[in-house]
């Protein structure tokens, strides 16, 4: 029986020079190993190759080393040795797509495609659902005049990253001279996201009747870009553009014809959105509350159809701003006739209201009717006949006020209007 307290062994002297050379042997490649590291760090942030070789000889096994000093020797322009840091890491580290990537690009830059392409096929291999693979061997394909398999893996990319498909677009766009057919091949868009974003480079070519085959494709998706679109061409006095794009969402045919001389909802019959750029009608919100009116759909009050326009008048406002507005695609040189329907209750103002028509491109008056009645009225026609200018493509009618005498100058009492129309004579 061992003595109680005492080890049972004794650790002989050999075999603790044994334990402590040990420790020093891995304390050294330890340290070696965190050196190499730091210098491959500094190597990496510095580009420094004195320090990428001395982690190379540091640690000579690690693929990283061999790695960070073939990226040396390619920023310095010795690109045979850095294809051949670039094979000792893969040999090291043969599943790595980013060393096989290095290679090809390092390949490529060297004058050698085929090899550069073949380099890129295995970085797909290996990670065949990232994006950078086949968006490198992709752009290799194109150089190297594989053009076709080489949008396939563009494709193939911008469908795992949607960030680069504008890049693609573009690469198709220069190599074919702006020719939309062929960017449309190249691109093969296939979800809304696509068409979107072939519709915002095509608007940026000024590609009309592209951009819009674009939009009709992306539907909803593409609804905040037709509206800013929208606005952008109105600001731009482009009418019969902003018309074209706006009919999008708003078809001729569900007004019941083509677009000129024609109004949107012209009865009131429909919820729709008056801050909404376009063709339909429009009123400014915070105008509207400055001029302390309430605008809403009536169904209760219809002169015709479903129901009307009820305006409520409540307290002072500036009579020349308009409250509500509809452009109006229009014809030069032409004479319309407009009529329409309204009815008031309990009006009281220095300031009656009245529908003008504007030519929307320099806001030049062609027209007003008569003040509407007050203070009670049951419906009544009215209408308006006008001429257009020599150079009106499209016009504006707008419900504001007559000018008034005194200020300020505040109106109260409700007004209801419908049954708009308008006609070439």
């Amino acid at each position: 029986m061992p003595t109680p307290g005492k080890l049972p062994h004794a650790v002989s002297p050999a075999v603790s020079v044994c334990l402590l050379l040990l420790f020093l042997f891995l304390i050294y490649h330890s340290a070696r190993a965190g050196f190499a590291s730091l210098l491959y760090t500094y190597a990496a942030t510095s580009n420094e190759q004195a320090a990428a070789k001395a982690a190379v000889r540091l640690s000579p096994g690690d693929p990283e080393a061999h790695y960070l000093l073939g990226a040396t020797f390619e920023a310095a322009g010795d690109l045979p040795a850095a294809d051949a840091e670039y094979v000792e890491a893969i040999v090291r580290r043969p599943d790595d797509y980013v060393l096989w990537l290095a290679l090809a690009r390092g390949r490529e830059l060297n004058g050698q495609p085929l090899m550069a392409i073949t380099a890129a096929r295995e970085a797909t291999k290996l990670a065949p659902y990232y994006a950078q693979p086949h968006w490198q061997l992709g752009n290799m394909l194109v150089r190297a005049g594989q053009v076709e398999e080489g949008f396939a893996e563009l494709r193939v990319a911008a469908g795992a990253n949607p960030t680069l498909l504008p890049a693609g677009i573009d690469l198709a766009w220069q190599l074919s001279g702006g020719k939309v057919p062929y960017v449309m091949q190249a691109v093969q868009p296939s979800s809304p996201a696509a068409y979107l974003t072939l519709a915002e480079y095509f608007e940026k070519h000024d590609q009309l009747s592209d951009t819009i085959a674009m939009l009709r494709a992306a539907g909803s998706a593409a609804d905040d870009f037709r509206r800013r679109y929208i606005a952008e061409l109105l600001t731009a006095k482009r009418f019969g553009d902003a018309y074209a794009v706006w009919s999008i969402g708003h078809p001729p045919a569900d007004q019941g014809g083509t677009a000129s001389a024609i109004m949107s909802d012209p009865g009131f019959e429909q919820e729709s959105d008056l801050d909404e750029p376009g063709f339909g009608w429009r009123a400014d919100a915070t105008v509207t509350k400055a001029q302390g009116a309430v605008l809403s759909l009536d169904p209760s009050n219809a002169q015709a159809g479903k129901s009307s326009l009820r305006i409520e008048f409540r307290g002072d406002s500036d009579p020349l701003a308009p409250l509500i507005t509809q452009l109006v695609i229009a014809t030069p040189n032409t004479h319309y006739h407009l009529k329409f329907v309204a009815r008031t209750e309990e009006i009281v103002s220095g300031g009656l209201p009245l529908i003008a028509v504007t030519d929307a491109a320099g806001n030049v008056p062609l027209g007003t009717t008569q003040p509407l009645p007050h203070p009670n009225s049951n419906w009544q026609n009215f209408d308006l006949d006008f001429q257009t200018g020599p150079a009106t493509n499209a016009i504006q009618i707008g419900l504001r006020r007559e000018s008034c005498s005194k200020s300020p100058c505040p109106i109260f009492g409700l007004l209801w209007l419908d049954s708009f129309s308008l006609q070439k004579l």
